[in-house]
C-alpha cells in the first residue's frame, strides 16, 4: 500500500489521474446530495398542496410537520392494510368456489 502511494506521489501523471478521480468522486457525491435535497423539497411542496386541497391545516413548525406526516403515513398504512385484507379475502373466496366446482366435476366424472 505504501508503494502505491509513493508511486502516485512520485509520478506527476499518476498524481493528475488521482486528483481527477478524486474530483469526479466528490462531484458525484455532491450531485446525488443535491438531487436528494431537490426531491425532498418537491415532496414537501406536494404534501403542503395536498393539505391545502383537502382543507387540512398546514403545519407551522417542523415538529407539527413531523407529527402530521407521521399521522398521514399511519392513515395510508391502515387504508392499504384494509384494502389488502379485502383483496385477499375476495381472492380466497374465489379460489374456494373454483375448488368446489372442480371437486363436484371430479365426483361426477368418477361416479357415473
Amino acid at each position: 500500500m505504501e508503494n502505491i502511494i509513493e508511486q502516485i506521489y512520485s509520478n506527476p501523471v499518476y498524481m493528475a489521474i488521482a486528483v481527477i478521480l478524486g474530483l469526479l468522486m466528490v462531484y458525484g457525491i455532491v450531485k446525488r446530495i443535491i438531487k436528494l435535497v431537490i426531491f425532498i423539497g418537491i415532496v414537501l411542496v406536494l404534501y403542503v398542496v395536498y393539505l391545502n386541497y383537502t382543507g387540512q391545516e398546514v403545519p407551522a413548525t417542523t415538529e407539527e410537520l413531523k407529527k402530521s406526516v407521521t399521522e398521514n403515513v399511519e392513515k395510508v398504512k391502515e387504508t392499504a392494510r384494509e384494502v389488502m385484507d379485502e383483496k385477499v379475502k375476495a381472492a380466497k373466496d374465489e379460489l374456494l368456489e373454483e375448488l368446489e366446482e372442480k371437486s363436484k366435476t371430479l365426483k361426477e366424472n368418477l361416479n357415473p
